[in-house]
């Protein structure tokens, strides 16, 4: 007798022009299915690529993207396809979620070679601990990986808050991934340096194809990029209204004046963020459920929204999957006046 599947709900949305796809290098932004219906078994990953382009296109769109990504969100228009899966469980979103990340790391290295991605600290790391069970850890090509920060502390790798050292006692030590491939941030100097080295560092990848790039501009084009959101619908180290929203030429940069400790922090901007092949933002709790509210379904007249770093992440040719659980989505079946269990 089969294993039950696991129960949870997928709703398509915001998916008003279909996306454009095409980087340089050719870069997967297949994803899996969406599979409609609690009972459905795991759906296979669907590819679609363009043609690439000769040489990146010029420096300066970023500018482009940021104010795109602004209006986008308080417009309400989204021109890339997005999707939102709800979990009874977080032990069901865990397992959903491994299953997606090993479909998309099988499909870019079959494209490319390689699987890049970047990830954030906070509870989203603990579900990648699902990667590193059967049947994951034995099929995955850990050799391929590739993996970043997109976001990291100011602090020593050794040190409690340390996303470096979240990762890897949660999921590094545990799998096979090439030490040469895993791209932390230098913990022995200023952070504004931590920061200009690390998008040096990224820009020598890319310039090497080992990192793919945005055929809209010259930003790093990520396979995946996986964060996790706060309370107050701040994403990576991107706070509401904090100047770090608005920066349109750096992929990296540093703060100083975070809202939550430690106040030092490099992380990724909106740019970088935002043309990635696909981006995953996962909630869980009821602490996170009205920004996740606000930022999935936001209208144009609530400033609040509109403000939302998660809200702003706006894959422009790329797929944007919300993980929620049940928690987490529960502001969302009062604000829709029923529960969308039902849809």
């Amino acid at each position: 007798m089969p294993p039950p599947q696991p129960h949870f709900y997928t709703i398509p949305f915001l998916l008003l022009f279909p996306p454009k796809v095409g980087c340089f290098p050719p870069i997967p932004t297949a994803s899996p299915t969406v599979r409609a219906t609690r009972e459905s078994s795991s759906s296979p990953l669907s590819s679609s690529s363009s043609a690439s382009s000769s040489s990146p296109t010029r420096r300066g769109n970023c500018h482009a993207e940021v104010r795109q990504a602004a209006e986008m969100a308080a417009s309400g228009e989204f021109k890339n396809k997005s999707e939102l899966r709800v979990f009874e469980s977080t032990d069901e979103l865990a397992t959903d979620l491994a299953e997606y990340i090993s479909q998309l790391s099988e499909n870019s290295v079959k494209e490319s070679g390689c699987f890049t991605i970047a990830l954030s600290g906070g509870s989203v790391i603990s579900f990648m601990g699902k990667l590193c069970e059967a049947p994951y850890s034995k099929t995955v090509d850990w050799t391929k990986w590739y993996v970043f920060w997109a976001d990291e502390r100011a602090v020593a790798k050794n040190h409690v808050d340390s996303n470096y050292k979240l990762t890897k006692d949660a999921f590094l030590s545990k799998v096979s991934i090439l030490n040469s491939h895993v791209f932390s941030i230098n913990d022995h100097v200023t952070v504004e340096d931590a920061a200009g080295e690390y998008e040096f560092a990224i820009r020598q990848l890319v310039k090497i194809r080992t990192v793919g790039v945005s055929e809209r501009n010259d930003c790093p084009r990520f396979d995946l990029i996986l964060l996790g959101i706060g309370p107050d619908g701040h994403v990576a180290s991107l706070f509401p209204h904090h100047p770090a929203l608005e920066l349109k030429e750096e992929w990296v940069t540093y703060i100083t004046d975070s809202p939550k400790p430690p106040p030092e922090r490099i992380t990724f901007t909106l740019p970088v963020i935002n043309s990635a092949s696909n981006v995953v933002i996962v909630a869980t709790g009821e602490e996170k459920a009205m920004a996740a509210n606000l930022a999935i379904a936001g209208s144009k007249e609530n400033s609040d929204s509109s403000s939302l770093p998660a809200r702003m992440v706006q894959p422009t040719d790329g797929k944007l999957v919300w993980f929620l659980d049940s928690a987490a989505a529960s502001a969302r079946e009062v604000s829709n006046g029923g529960s969308e269990n039902a849809m």
